[in-house]
């Protein structure tokens, strides 16, 4: 297993998890005291995933996709565990 942090900002989506050839089951935390949005590369607060501050959520990423994310405001970190 891999843990990592990712810094997200609400200006530019930024990749969270790089395309690979299997699906990855991924654990995502925010504790990053705002919303975020989870998504494709075009990942905004109008189509993306809401994910609330202080949550969990467990996303399964097929195969030869990448997941990125968006703070609705400020910055923030989403908290990742993810298969190696």
């Amino acid at each position: 297993m891999i843990s990592q942090q990712v810094a997200l900002n609400n200006s530019t989506a930024v990749k969270i998890i790089t395309s690979v050839n299997y699906e990855q089951t991924i654990n995502l935390h925010n504790s990053s005291g705002n919303n975020m949005y989870l998504g494709g590369s075009d990942v905004s607060t109008s189509n993306g995933f809401h994910l609330p501050n202080n949550t969990d959520v467990v996303v399964s990423v097929q195969q030869d996709n990448e997941l990125w994310g968006l703070m609705a405001t400020g910055t923030g970190s989403i908290h990742v565990l993810r298969p190696d």
